[in-house]
């Protein structure tokens, strides 16, 4: 048997970690299993909605951090067309209950699940004495007179509000992909860059600029400096890329998978009049990040 709750998580953000937190005491509590059920992909992406959110947190760093924290099941569902028309009813007799045996549900405020959305607390309270369970309600985590949201954490990270941004996720915000050869540019400044393809294309990139920021590569972990944008003095695509020079790396990470934590936002991108001006622009870069970093405020 087990405390479940189920629902989008997207971001794990503080106000997700309050109610983990509930579930986890709840399974200690009454010596059951604590289970989350969530999505590989934001259900708004087969829903088709009009204004679709770009996701903060693919489905590995989702189910990471959901481990980490103290669950102990991660069941990562397919959003599909088919699951999309499943009736709440049918979701809860044929998946929820089979499956996992819930003796416990808890729900957040804005917790749904079914078709038209249906799955809420009134539902579950409704068919929880048939069922054996019951429901348990975690109040949001509210922050400056609002609950804690996804939805406000992509504002800030669009807005190029990073520590608001960080501090609502209760952690630093991280891009997830594979190392993807580029242009090579950035060796000849010698400053040669890892270029990171994002390993789902939903996910958000925040606001273009250069970040101090942190690399995770396997086991090993190093800082650097991310260029988001265009680097329009170079390249004249206009395509927007993220790169980042690992500080007091050596090596050929092509191919390799790769994290990219932001610390902290350090100026905007500019196109210089010519590449000296870039690079003594990447130079005070480097030097303000070292600065940061010996400092003692960011550790690996």
């Amino acid at each position: 048997m087990s405390v479940l709750s189920i629902g989008t998580f997207d971001g794990i953000h503080l106000g997700h970690r309050k109610l983990i937190a509930r579930v986890i005491e709840l399974s200690q509590e009454k010596h059951l299993h604590s289970v989350i059920v969530s999505y590989n992909d934001h259900p708004a992406f087969v829903l088709r909605q009009k204004a679709e959110p770009k996701m903060l947190c693919p489905s590995q760093i989702k189910r990471e951090e959901l481990l980490r924290l103290g669950i102990q099941e991660v069941a990562m569902l397919s959003f599909t067309e088919a699951l999309a028309q499943m009736s709440a009813l049918d979701f809860l007799e044929d998946v929820l209950i089979p499956r996992w045996r819930p003796r416990y549900i808890v729900v957040g405020y804005d917790s749904h699940f079914g078709r038209g959305r249906e799955g809420n607390r009134d539902f579950l309270k409704k068919h929880a004495l048939q069922h054996h369970f019951e429901v348990v309600y975690v109040q949001p985590l509210m922050d400056g007179g609002l609950p804690v949201s996804s939805s406000r954490i992509r504002e800030h990270l669009q807005e190029g509000n990073l520590p608001e941004a960080n501090r609502l996720l209760g952690r630093p915000y991280r891009l997830l992909g594979r190392v993807t050869t580029g242009l090579a540019r950035g060796r000849q400044f010698g400053f040669p860059t890892a270029n990171l393809t994002l390993g789902n294309p939903h996910q958000l990139i925040p606001r273009d600029g250069i970040y101090l920021s942190r690399v995770l590569l396997g086991d090993k972990v190093y800082f650097g400096l991310t260029n988001i944008g265009s680097s329009p003095t170079v390249k004249h695509t206009g395509i927007i890329e993220i790169e980042t020079f690992l500080i007091d790396f050596e090596g050929d990470l092509y191919g390799q998978g790769m994290q990219v934590e932001l610390l902290k936002y350090l100026r905007e991108e500019k196109m210089f009049a010519n590449t000296d001006e870039l690079v003594s622009a990447m130079q005070a870069d480097l030097a303000e990040a070292r600065a940061l970093i010996g400092q003692g405020e960011y550790c690996i």
